[in-house]
């Protein structure tokens, strides 16, 4: 038998077919793997395993956007179209206070919501029925009683038929910014008031120079013309006349002297006080102090001493001011001690200064006016005012002219006792900055 040669075979089929053999067997493998069995087995059980998978999705979903409204930093609440509380996540607690817990099922917009703020709350919640509403500025009270301001956005659900189902809310807390914010207005408010104040504080003090220049050439006029009658120059005048003219003197040195001071304080406030500094003796300061104020003491009875300091002893301050400021003091406390009291000038050397004191034995001053004496126009007493000349100008122009020359005046007191004036100046230069008056 004669043997019949074939050709190559063909194996392509083949492999096309255990190709896809493989690869059912794949699929079928990876449905064992994803725990598909019985839809493979029975194919009637598929719709369960999907439906229990979907489920299984939405709750992870859920559970995962639940968590991330409860770490919200922002308060987000969802109430019923009435305002009940159906849902509050856990900002609630860090914002206000409260546990969600405990106002579920309460009118959020009543309990959480200070009396005085009700009635926008109220319009809120009837604009929120109507529509969403974003960023409306509405207060509410915290647990502890503390308001806070809180900014709200709502977003409206609505059923298949188109009614309002529930509203969320968001309340984002802004208590700091309005806070800041007030402060800034109080703090505008404050710089405008105090510009005006500066404002008028200054015309006020040029028209009190201008006056007190106006004043005194008139005054110095009458000043002048009463001593040329009371000497004689414009013809003879009876004891009578010559009585009247020195009480015209007298009364036009007063309104002189009040004149100055408050021209001495309009300086003083405008910053137009000049100063001179040099090594001014002490002693010889209070030399020229005896004899300005002797007539004073004289005339009302007084006893006055003062201790000596070391002729070698200096300050260094304005001759001139230091001067006035000491005439001022001793003439107070001539004002103020009653016919039979004493006046006491001591000197003493503390470190690198130099202090005085004047010492009465006048009324005293109360502990609670020590510091108020030194205000331009005060007094301690305004029945004072009636009995004792003077406008309260006195120790404040003092006392500025004391620090504008690094010194100080202070004051101590008992009550009907006397009180004790201390003008502190430097000895030397002082190279720190001034105080600005």
């Amino acid at each position: 038998m004669s043997e019949t040669r074939r050709g190559p075979r063909d194996y392509r089929p083949e492999v096309e077919r255990l190709v896809k053999h493989l690869s059912e067997a794949e699929t079928v493998l990876q449905s064992l793997a994803g725990g598909e069995v019985d839809a493979i087995v029975d194919p009637g059980s598929a719709a369960p395993i999907l439906l229990s998978r979907a489920q299984n999705a939405v709750m992870r979903s859920e559970a995962r956007y639940r968590d991330l409204v409860n770490r919200c930093p922002a308060l987000v609440c969802e109430l019923t179209p009435e305002g009940q509380t159906l849902f509050a996540n856990h900002a609630v607690t860090t914002v206000l206070g409260y546990d969600p817990s405990e106002l579920l099922g309460k009118a959020w917009w009543e309990e959480v919501v200070p009396r005085e703020a009700r009635p926008a709350a109220r319009q809120l919640a009837a604009a929120v029925k109507r529509r969403d509403v974003t960023g409306k500025e509405l207060s509410v009270r915290s647990k502890s009683g503390e308001i806070k301001h809180l900014l709200w956005t709502t977003a409206n659900r609505y059923g298949d038929d188109g009614s309002l189902q529930t509203v969320v809310a968001f309340g984002i807390d802004i208590t700091e910014r309005k806070k800041a914010e007030e402060a800034q207005r109080q703090l505008d408010e404050a710089q405008v008031a105090r510009a005006e104040a500066e404002a008028a504080n200054k015309a006020k003090t040029e028209f009190l120079a201008v006056m007190s220049h106006e004043l005194r050439t008139p005054l110095n006029a009458i000043g002048g013309y009463a001593e040329l009658l009371e000497m004689g120059l414009r013809g003879p005048v009876t004891q009578a006349q010559l009585e009247d003219l020195r009480k015209i003197r007298r009364s036009q040195r007063h309104l002189l002297g009040l004149i100055n001071d408050i021209m001495n304080f309009a300086r003083i406030e405008t910053g137009h006080v000049s100063l001179s500094f040099d090594n001014v003796s002490v002693n010889e300061t209070l030399a020229v102090l005896d004899a300005l104020t002797e007539p004073q003491v004289a005339s009302k009875g007084i006893h006055y001493e003062h201790g000596r300091c070391d002729p070698s002893l200096t300050v260094w301050a304005d001759k001139e001011k230091t001067r006035q400021i000491l005439i001022n003091l001793v003439s107070n406390a001539i004002k103020f001690t009653p016919t039979g009291g004493s006046i006491r000038l001591d000197c003493e050397q503390v470190d690198g200064t130099v202090r005085f004191h004047v010492i009465d034995t006048g009324r005293g001053i109360p502990k609670d006016k020590l510091e108020a004496i030194f205000e331009p126009f005060i007094q301690v007493n305004r029945q004072f005012t009636r009995e004792q000349e003077g406008v309260g100008l006195g120790l404040s122009i003092s006392r500025d002219l004391a620090r504008m020359m690094d010194g100080d005046l202070t004051a101590q007191s008992t009550e009907g006792e006397g009180s004790t004036f201390t003008l502190t100046l430097p000895r030397h230069p002082v190279d720190a900055p001034r105080i600005e008056q």
